[in-house]
Parts: C-alpha cells; structure tokens; sequence
C-alpha cells in the first residue's frame, strides 16, 4: 500500500527509531526503502542489523544529496502511495493508515496532515503545531494557494499517489537546491496540478529540532530562494504558469557574497510584478525584503546599506522605524 522513503546520511544516532516506527505502524502493508547517502558514520552498519522483509536498503557509492538520495527511492517503490519521512523524526503507530483511510476515501493524489510535534533534546519544549486556520477534526477541502500560504511545503506532511507522481514526471530538484528547501520544489510541482487540496488532522510526526540539523543553518532562507527560483522556472518550462502563486518568502537571509545578491536580484525583479499584483499572499517581511535588494544597484551598494546578515528581527526592527 505505501512505500516509505528514508535518506539517510549519518544518522546512526537516529536510524533505528526512525525505522522502528515506520515497521511497527498499525499498517502493516507497506515497503521501507532506506536510501544511504554514503554516510560517514554507522548508519549503513545499524540498517543492515535491523531484520524485516519489508526494509529495502540502497547505499549510494558516492555522497549524492539528499534530493538524489529521495530521487532514487522514488524509483525503487512499488507502493499504491509514497511517503517521505526524514531519518532523524518518528510516527505515531496510526499515522500511515490514517493517512491512507484519507486516501482511500477520497481519491485524492495528495493528502495534507497539519499535525505535527517538535520535539527537543530538552522535553520540556515539546510543541504541539498549530491549526493553521485549517479544520479542527474533519477533514476539509483548500484551495491550494491558501493551502501553500497557511502551511509549510514539507513533503513529511503529505501522502502521494505515486502514479500520480510517475503519470506527472514530478522529481527532487537538481543538487544545487540543498540545506533542507528541496520541499519547497517537490510539494509546490505536485499542487501545480490541483486547484484543492485536503486536509486533515490525524496522528502525529514527530519532528526532532537539532541545532545542527540543515533547517537550522544560517543560510537556509538564501536556499529557499533559490528552490523558489527553480520552482518558477520548472512551472514555465512546463507552461504552468506563476500568476497567484507565492513565488517567495522571507527570513533569515544571509546574502554574504555579490553572487548570492546577484542571484537573488535577478529573481527579485524578474518576479517582482507578479509579486506586487498579489502582495495579500506575502508577509511584510518578505515584501521589506524584496524591496531592500531591489532598490540596491549592485552588492557595494547593497552592503553600505544594509548588514548582509539581512535576519528576521532587523528586517522587523528596521520595519518598526519607519
């Protein structure tokens, strides 16, 4: 029924809970297809100890990405549907059946479950998420704009069919869109597809919050950009179109040399009047932001202006001024 598919890369710490969960769900027709990205550590070493006739392992020669590494479970799956779930996070033991009873009832190619915990080393942070503006205990249908808007484009959160994927030619983005933002690409080409989506609240993944993990790196909002980027490019060379979509969002930016200025005011301006024909999709933040580059010539220029460390509290504190 599903085929659940797990990058690792040194995830030893993490691995055997990860997959313990996903073996021990109350669904019990399902493939697990561990994709090792040529880890360092002994992540190979704890998945081959692990024993389940429904574990696949495949273990890269080379140190790929983890979009490759989800690229290439997506080619091994045999499942009706397709789960992405990160090697460091963990299931309830109902998740995957509620997911699919969703599926199954609906007919639907994407099933959305806003549920999710944070999880912390220290467990007294443990955060449950929010409603999202989205149905407390039914489930119910959204437009996928409003979806896209309210929640975060995290393929853990989501169930696809994978004839849909295969039928849609809906991949990872190439390595160049990394540090975690490979989401923003894969969820926001499989919606192109839909006007509606829906969504649910059902069990809870479980998401472990490591100071060190990818979402966590300094530069992550430069990346979200540039997936950004790679998602607008991909939906015109398919004649999808962008109008009404949110082609951006902000946060922390770090934008520390001229190339990643470059970049990001190439796409400023290039998507700058679509932006400001639908600023209702966009916080202020993001529109500050937009702003703050385009009206800079070049990088110097940029940089005599503003600190390139461009983060959330001094765009809000530089907001706050004016």
């Amino acid at each position: 029924m599903v085929s659940v598919i797990i990058p690792v890369y040194n995830a030893a710490e993490f691995i055997g809970k990860c997959v313990s969960s996903v073996l021990e769900q109350t669904l019990n027709d399902l493939e697990v297809i561990c994709v090792d990205d040529r880890s360092s550590d002994d992540s190979f070493e704890v998945l081959s100890r692990l024993e389940d006739p429904r574990l696949k392992i495949i273990r890269f020669p080379e140190n790929r990405g983890v979009s490759a590494a989800r690229n290439a479970g997506l080619e091994a799956a045999s499942g009706k549907y397709v789960y992405f779930l990160d090697s460091d996070d963990w299931l309830d033991p109902d998740y995957l059946e509620a997911m699919t009873d969703k599926a199954e009832e609906t007919g639907e190619d994407i099933i959305v479950n806003s549920n999710y915990i944070e999880e912390f080393p220290d467990q007294g942070k443990r955060a449950l998420s929010s409603r999202f503006g989205f149905v407390e205990d039914e489930p119910g249908y959204y437009p996928i704009d409003l979806i896209q808007n309210r929640f975060p484009p995290v393929v853990w959160a989501r169930l696809f069919r994978r004839d849909f994927l295969s039928e849609k030619d809906i991949h990872f983005p190439p390595p160049f869109v990394r540090n975690g933002t490979e989401d923003i690409f894969f969820t926001g080409l499989a919606s192109s597809f839909h006007e509606r989506g829906l969504v649910f609240r059902g069990p809870y993944y479980h998401y472990l919050q490591r100071p060190e993990s990818l979402l966590h790196q300094k530069d992550l909002c430069f990346h979200n950009i540039v997936s950004f980027k790679a998602l607008h490019d991909e939906r015109k060379s398919r004649g999808l179109g962008t109008e009404g979509l949110r082609l951006f969002y902000g946060g922390t930016v770090i934008l520390d040399t001229g190339e990643k200025f470059d970049l990001a005011k190439a796409f400023f301006t290039e998507i700058a009047p679509e932006v400001r024909r639908h600023q209702e999709l966009y916080a202020p933040v993001d529109l500050f932001l937009m702003e703050s580059v385009l009206s800079c010539e070049d990088y110097d220029s940029f940089k005599a202006r503003f600190n390139p460390n461009i983060s959330i509290s001094f765009v809000r504190s530089r907001m706050r001024l004016k």
